[in-house]
């Protein structure tokens, strides 16, 4: 009885552990997603492609974390507004599979 008591509150803390550990994996990839671009700092998101990839301009100004409003040239700002965010989902995918793995052993 006493080693099933030990083996259910190892599996909670691994579960606890596992919870914490991927809140922190998602907050460093909040940090991740941030890019520079033209003096400015940009948060990358779905919603920032988006609105990137449909403005109709070839030049048009986005406003970065800090409030200020940053000229950017749209096709080079989304080719590397892209690739930045596809490497942090990707470091994402790959971190969160390991401890996925961890968690299973």
């Amino acid at each position: 009885m006493n080693s099933d008591m030990e083996n259910i509150v190892e599996q909670v803390r691994l579960s606890t552990d596992y919870q914490i550990n991927k809140r922190i994996l998602k907050e460093k990839i909040k940090t991740d997603l941030h890019m520079t671009y033209n003096n400015g700092m940009f948060f990358i998101d779905p919603v920032l492609l988006s609105f990137a990839a449909t403005w109709p301009d070839e030049v048009l100004y986005i406003e970065d974390i800090y409030e200020n409003p940053i000229e950017v040239k749209r096709d080079d700002f989304l080719y590397h507004a892209r690739m930045h965010y596809q490497t942090a989902m990707n470091t994402w995918h790959q971190q969160h599979a390991e401890l996925r793995r961890i968690r299973k052993i």
